[in-house]
């Protein structure tokens, strides 16, 4: 989830990271506001107060939709789940939440509590809009209430993923009680309003409203999450059903902490493995992952040794029983290609994420391992 993503602080516990295409976001609506919106609804004012007023707007935006979506963490952990991170786009945000399958009154709880948070502080905004007289402020104020408002009625529209999506599914589970089912419904509903928008989005541009690029980005972003939520779940019911040890390979390469990079890098050629165990007596030592490696000249591939490059056993986390999704998840966690699998302190063999994908296939398709 937070791959190539920045950190930008931690919450009651909670990991706040900013998608890269934030950035891209940002700029495209400070660009509208300071040339268009402003301009249009505050005339006569200088470029550079443009530029001040929109750069302002996107950051308030920008933190009512962070402060939106800690409101849901922070219901989700008070009823006991807990939600490790959270990564912000700028229209939204996706909670790393442990379980998608929780109690529909849970679910409802946490959903609703975003769009009730952002109605309330589009109220508070609007009071103080009412109060400010510098017509930056007014400006200001008058954009972030309008958005905050609009931010918790669109919320509201029922399909998945977003909040009334959200309740919608918890509906669908207390009356059908199978989460794979309510998933496909809601996030139905989630690609068709996302594919309305893509469609007024397009169309706006044909009849030449710049205006439309920011329903289709919105509404690709809701269809691509609807249907990977989808999937996940599907995925997720698929592979709890399948023992860990039907995915675990007992036989696999290993390395000692005193082989030289040159050896790793020719295990890589034969095998078109790029991560291997570094174990001593059945022990793990850690791991070597050649795309976390450090780039070598082929002179120091004899004198660079695996101690000096593996990632320590200390530093990972590896799965001992479960289920071939309980694997994946943390393959996922740990952006790992391959872990092995320790029962009390010994290695019994290894799982690879190559594997679990053939038995995925396998399971979906035929029904067979």
């Amino acid at each position: 989830m937070v791959t190539q993503s920045m950190k930008l602080f931690r919450v009651h516990g909670i990991d706040i990271y900013l998608h890269p295409s934030w950035w891209l976001i940002f700029i495209l609506l400070s660009y509208s506001l300071s040339s268009s919106f402003f301009p249009q609804n505050y005339p006569n004012q200088a470029p550079l107060m443009y530029w001040f007023m929109a750069l302002l707007s996107a950051i308030l935006l920008f933190t009512s939709v962070l402060l939106h979506e800690l409101m849901h963490s922070l219901v989700a952990r008070a009823h006991g789940i807990n939600v490790e991170s959270i990564m912000l786009f700028f229209f939204g945000g996706v909670a790393s939440l442990p379980k998608e399958d929780m109690e529909p009154r849970t679910e409802i709880a946490m959903a609703a509590s975003g769009p009730l948070f952002s109605l309330l502080l589009a109220g508070a905004v609007y009071l103080i809009h009412l109060q400010a007289i510098p017509l930056f402020f007014k400006a200001v104020t008058s954009y972030i209430w309008q958005l905050n408002l609009i931010l918790a009625i669109f919320n509201m529209v029922p399909g998945y993923p977003l909040d009334g999506g959200r309740v919608f599914r918890a509906l669908l589970m207390l009356y059908y009680k199978d989460l794979k089912k309510a998933t496909r419904i809601a996030s139905g509903f989630g690609k068709f309003f996302g594919g309305v928008l893509l469609f007024f989005g397009f169309f706006a541009i044909l009849v030449g409203t710049i205006q439309g690029l920011w329903f289709i980005l919105i509404g690709a972003f809701i269809w691509f999450i609807a249907k990977s939520s989808y999937e996940n779940v599907v995925l997720k019911d698929v592979l709890a059903k399948i023992p860990l040890s039907t995915v675990t390979d007992q036989k696999y390469i290993s390395l000692s902490p005193h082989d030289s990079m040159g050896k790793v890098i020719d295990l890589y050629k034969k095998t078109d493995y790029g991560t291997f165990i570094v174990e001593k007596q059945k022990r793990l030592l850690g791991i070597v992952d050649i795309k976390k490696s450090p780039a070598l000249s082929p002179a120091l591939w004899n004198t660079i040794v695996v101690l000096d490059i593996m990632i320590p056993a200390d530093k990972l986390q590896v799965p001992s029983q479960g289920t071939a999704y309980d694997a994946l998840k943390l393959m996922e966690e740990q952006h790992m290609g391959m872990l092995p699998v320790v029962v009390k302190g010994k290695i019994k063999g290894v799982v690879h994420r190559r594997r679990i994908e053939h038995v995925l296939a396998l399971e979906m398709k035929y029904g067979a391992r």
